[in-house]
């Protein structure tokens, strides 16, 4: 019994700690969304026309300077996108959130896209 207690102890505080807090090292869930939406436009940009461009012929390395680009655009190290992107991962509560959002953003803009223009 003596050698449980320290256990539970431990299991308790570890347990009590603010789950939702986010390391100053890691991208906040507001950056992070912004990131990955360019960069799943970055992916959509890839598909439809870097395929098409037969001069491109590294499409892999094409993509890798749009997310350059994205990356210096949002003062964003790829390292440092990496780990936060691992760090979502780990917490599926945080990351369904991110990527619930990006859906609901796409669904947004894809209404918008096809929407009639009004018939004067």
């Amino acid at each position: 019994m003596k050698r449980m207690l320290p256990a539970i102890v431990i299991l308790f505080i570890f347990g009590c700690t603010n789950t939702t807090k986010i390391p100053n090292d890691i991208l906040s869930k507001q950056k992070m969304q912004v990131v990955l939406w360019d960069i799943v436009q970055a992916e959509r940009f890839s598909a439809v026309y870097l395929l098409k461009d037969s001069l491109t012929k590294n499409m892999q390395l094409e993509k890798f300077k749009l997310y350059e680009q994205i990356f210096y655009m949002h003062k964003v190290s790829r390292e440092d996108f990496i780990k936060s992107y691992k760090y979502y991962l780990r917490r599926p509560d945080m990351a369904k959130a991110i990527f619930d959002s990006i859906d609901v953003k796409a669904q947004r803009q894809k209404e918008n896209n096809y929407k009639s223009a009004p018939v004067k």
